[in-house]
């Protein structure tokens, strides 16, 4: 079986000093259990969503391709593939493929020519916007809960120019951190399958970043794919608040470990590190994330189902679900309720293999 997970921010964790070549016993992977566990492609993001005062956006993404890049050269058993053959040939190789893509458009820093610069560079897939809305988009959250933040709603001539470009040189779209009003833009002028890599299903978790029925069934039109995002904050309605009664606990704590971090990325890492293990007994079961992926095969079929699992971007999983190596359990819970091992083979990985190949030619 091929297993491909499509988000994953662990990047972040070695960009702080932490050693993700090591096993380590906080966050959801790190190479070693990587390597250990089912999957065959994880795809590695590139976040710059926040420039801090150090640089700008553009060099802490490219300081973020240099260290992926270096593991890649210290460690024989990653590649980063270009093309859907290199990753067959990493398959073959018994390799682990790291694609790197980007979360917001910040390092574009409003320019075709640094675009061109991360195309050359192999960008897998690119989110237009993080959190927060830029020159020439509107991000999901800025369109539901901070619209003065908005500098142009949806997108702008600027940023079709940047779908197009991406469309013309191979590289996905992924929309899910973007808003509704700039998801439709997108869908009206994309000539490629576009992707949501970690989102799930608004019908059954009202949460802005969720994907609502019509959105689902236009990804679907596109021939494009959507990963199924675990956090529970997506998947389960009731969570959001038996956490923050939850934490209330723990806020003394968490007020000290703001105070000692450098950064509000060190600072928000080192917190769920810290509270990883302690929300394990408020997290939904394992089945409302299956519940969301059963929705949308549903809804439009098992062809444009994968998974996006956001390890080391979220503070907490399902039950059962510590990390990485228990991906698998996704599957063995799709068996459960009765999949045949070809559907299950397609929205653990095989799905996004039909994507690159629509969107390469």
């Amino acid at each position: 079986m091929f297993v491909a997970d499509l988000h994953n921010d662990v990047v972040q964790r070695a960009m702080i000093g932490e050693d993700i070549t090591q096993r380590t016993d906080v966050g959801h992977s790190d190479l070693v259990r990587l390597r250990e566990s089912c999957i065959d492609l994880e795809i590695l993001v590139v976040w710059a969503s926040k420039t801090p005062p150090e640089g700008s956006a553009f060099v802490i993404a490219n300081a973020m391709y240099d260290a992926i890049e270096a593991l890649a050269t210290k460690n024989d058993f990653l590649t980063i593939p270009k093309t859907l053959n290199d990753i067959t040939i990493s398959k073959k190789n018994n390799q682990l493929s790291i694609p790197i893509a980007m979360e917001g458009g910040e390092a574009l820093e409003n320019s075709l020519e640094k675009l061109h610069h991360f195309i050359e560079r192999g960008v897998f897939y690119l989110g237009p916007t993080w959190n927060y809305s830029l020159d020439w988009v509107s991000s999901g959250y800025d369109e539901v809960h901070n619209k003065k933040n908005i500098k142009h709603f949806g997108l702008s001539k600027f940023g079709q120019e940047v779908i197009h470009t991406c469309n013309d040189n191979g590289v996905m779209i992924d929309v899910s951190h973007v808003g509704e009003k700039s998801f439709w833009d997108i869908a009206a002028i994309s000539k490629k399958p576009f992707i949501a890599s970690h989102s799930s299903v608004y019908k059954l978790c009202t949460h802005f970043r969720n994907l609502k029925d019509d959105q689902i069934l236009e990804i679907k039109k596109s021939q494009g794919l959507i990963g199924l995002n675990p956090y529970p904050f997506f998947i389960d309605s009731s969570f959001k608040k038996k956490e923050r009664e939850f934490l209330k606990q723990f806020k003394n704590e968490l007020d000290q470990i703001t105070h000692k971090q450098p950064n509000p990325t060190a600072s928000w890492i080192a917190k769920q590190h810290y509270l990883q293990k302690k929300l394990e007994d408020i997290v939904p079961l394992l089945d409302i994330f299956i519940d969301h992926i059963e929705y949308i095969i549903k809804l439009i079929g098992v062809d444009y189902v994968g998974i996006g699992s956001d390890y080391d971007g979220l503070d907490c999983l399902p039950q059962g679900w510590k990390d990485c190596i228990d991906h698998i359990k996704i599957a063995e819970a799709l068996e459960s309720r009765g999949y045949s091992v070809e559907d299950i083979e397609k929205v653990m990985g095989r799905n996004i293999l039909r994507v690159l190949d629509l969107v390469a030619n």
